[in-house]
């Protein structure tokens, strides 16, 4: 999980978490602005230096720019494909999908089962194109999943596509049965979304 870039009194890192859109924590985002500021600074002497005047501001500019992007970029976020039973297990569909919106997951929605969206030659086209496009696809796990006809469909796209395949179970389906060639088994932690997605 991400932490805050900012340090604590002797020199040690920060333990908390950062706000959302940045590398410091509350506390330490004014820190995050002197960092800035400094390099800003440095970055407007050496514009001066071969430019005078307005070059000295152009260039600090341009160097304040160039390096926040560099400090700000967050490895690309792996894009997935939910599938699930439809019938049963939407709630769990809308608990990963809350969980890819914190700003540390490792993880975007690409997209989820389109089985509901569209009829059925319809929604296989759309799924496989959807399973194309994602660089992971999850089984969320429920009771009757190992029935679900869309998802031992999406299963198969997705052994087609060539694409990772991982299962979740969710905390209440403890029991529930693992789908075959479907990936390894995680329980839902963010832990295992950490280790599957990073």
């Amino acid at each position: 999980m991400a932490q805050c870039r900012g340090l604590a009194q002797g020199g040690h890192r920060c333990k908390r978490l950062p706000r959302a859109g940045s590398q410091y924590c509350e506390h330490h985002a004014r820190q995050a602005w002197l960092d800035a500021a400094g390099v800003a600074g440095i970055g407007a002497v050496i514009g001066h230096v071969f430019a005078p005047g307005v070059g000295g501001a152009a260039v600090g500019a341009l160097v304040a720019t160039v390096a926040d992007a560099f400090k700000e970029a967050k490895p690309r976020r792996k894009k997935v494909f939910i599938s699930f039973d439809f019938d049963n297990d939407v709630r769990l569909k809308h608990l990963l999908v809350g969980q890819s919106k914190n700003a540390n997951a490792p993880f975007e929605i690409a997209d989820w089962s389109l089985k509901e969206a569209a009829p059925e030659p319809e929604w296989k086209d759309r799924a496989a194109a959807a399973i194309a496009r994602s660089d992971v696809v999850v089984v969320l796990l429920g009771r009757q999943t190992y029935r679900a006809k869309g998802v031992l469909a999406e299963v198969r796209m997705a052994h087609a596509a060539r694409k990772q395949i991982v299962q979740l179970i969710g905390a209440t389906h403890a029991n529930c049965t693992r789908l075959p060639r479907a990936g390894p088994v995680y329980a839902w932690s963010w832990a295992n979304l950490e280790k599957i997605f990073s």
